[in-house]
């Protein structure tokens, strides 16, 4: 029997381990035992559009907060600041899907600049 070319390439890059990586092999399809929903893919875009929007609200928000908090003179204050803003970042991350978190700031290397600027 003639195999089919492009079986034959799908076949070879299993073999080759090609498709290994891909999201989401070996997990069950989402959403598959739920009703055939004619607008999933509306309510997943704007699903995605409102995690994006948080994330940006969130990331603009650190943006003008950071500055003032580096802006104390004590340093244990301005980790606790740096802190708070971490843990704020955490638990959006934790409610939003993976590609809209945000990364933790380096509460050490920022209160490091933040002393060889001061000169401690």
């Amino acid at each position: 029997m003639h195999e089919p070319w492009v079986e034959r390439v799908i076949r070879e890059a299993q073999e080759a381990g090609e498709f290994d990586d891909v999201a989401g092999t070996g997990e069950p399809i989402p959403d598959i035992d739920q009703p055939y929903d004619p607008a999933w893919w509306a309510r997943r875009f704007i699903a995605r559009e409102r995690h994006r929007e948080a994330s940006a609200e969130l990331a603009r928000a650190v943006d003008r907060e950071l500055p003032l908090v580096l802006a104390d003179t004590v340093a244990h204050r301005i980790r606790s600041g740096l802190e708070s803003i971490n843990t704020r970042i955490a638990e959006h991350n934790a409610s939003v899907p993976v590609g809209n978190d945000l990364p933790l700031l380096e509460v050490d290397r920022l209160l490091r600049e933040w002393e060889r600027r001061h000169g401690m």
